[in-house]
């Protein structure tokens, strides 16, 4: 009976003194700076582009941890409303989408009324159908070398398509590799 009743005691003891952690950390990256942080010393911003023709442009990703994207995000040269929009390359779906009013030089971001999980070996893609972008290249026209990982995220290639103000999202059928034009980004929070 005193084994028995030592073992409740030791056990009780254990439960006790077990406890979950449900302050977990959370690493936070907005990626389209990250692409940019790895060519800094060397991109040129060419040129703005304000109230050309529309184009819907943006990058092809995946991650390398599990995370949800909570925000989306543009940074344009002109006020002008736009409209963000991440797909799920095994069928080309939208998967979030978000209009923004954006200022002028400034980077602007919306909060997802339901935030969007992204998973390992999945690909993915960001894109921006916007009149008003940044032109971006390297001096010479160097291509970009990718795949870019940078934190949890790796950009695989960059797109575009000729499109309306009024087309629905539209993936990009034409990719290179020499410029990075209008930015769409969002941003990614892992669980550590």
């Amino acid at each position: 009976m005193k084994k028995l009743t030592l073992l409740f005691v030791v056990t009780l003891g254990l439960l006790v003194g077990c406890k979950t952690d449900s302050t977990a950390e959370t690493t936070t990256e907005i990626p389209d700076c990250r692409i940019l942080q790895q060519y800094t010393s060397d991109i040129t911003l060419n040129d703005t582009t304000i109230n050309s023709s529309y184009y819907e442009f943006g990058y092809e990703f995946n991650v390398t941890k599990n995370g949800k994207i909570t925000q989306l995000g543009t940074h344009i040269p002109d006020a002008s409303t736009v409209r963000v929009t991440v797909w799920d390359l095994s069928d080309t779906s939208v998967i979030a989408q978000a209009s923004i009013s954006a200022l002028a030089h400034t980077a602007k971001y919306v909060t997802l009324a339901t935030p969007v999980s992204l998973i390992v070996g999945k690909k993915y893609a960001v894109t921006i159908l916007s009149n008003d972008w940044y032109y971006r290249h390297r001096p010479g026209f160097i291509d970009y070398v990718y795949p870019i990982t940078k934190g949890n995220i790796t950009f695989t290639k960059y797109g575009y398509r000729s499109a309306s103000s009024l087309d629905p999202a539209i993936y990009p059928i034409s990719f290179n590799n020499a410029d990075i034009n209008g930015i769409g980004d969002f941003t990614f929070e892992t669980v550590n």
